[in-house]
């Protein structure tokens, strides 16, 4: 006699921490936007974290690039102890 206990499932919903609409473009001059997409050490943010659709996420990463090139955005940020 075992009593099967179905325990309720914890969902998680999405957060969208930034808002981009479909259509919107990225563009490597808009530096404050790219800072928002990047860690405090420079890395670029996962799709996964960000909630961009495939395109945009690759527009992002081509525009941080370019903006890193041009030194608009720094390549490493040191974070001093």
């Amino acid at each position: 006699m075992s009593k099967t206990i179905k325990q309720a499932k914890m969902v998680k919903t999405k957060r969208q921490p930034f808002k981009l609409k479909p259509s919107e473009t990225i563009d490597y001059k808009q530096v404050d936007i790219l800072l928002s997409f990047s860690t405090e050490h420079g890395k670029i943010k996962s799709r996964r974290s960000t909630n961009l659709t495939l395109k945009q996420q690759r527009q992002l990463s081509k525009s941080i690039k370019r903006a890193r090139y041009l030194r608009l955005l720094p390549f490493v940020i040191s974070v001093e102890n």
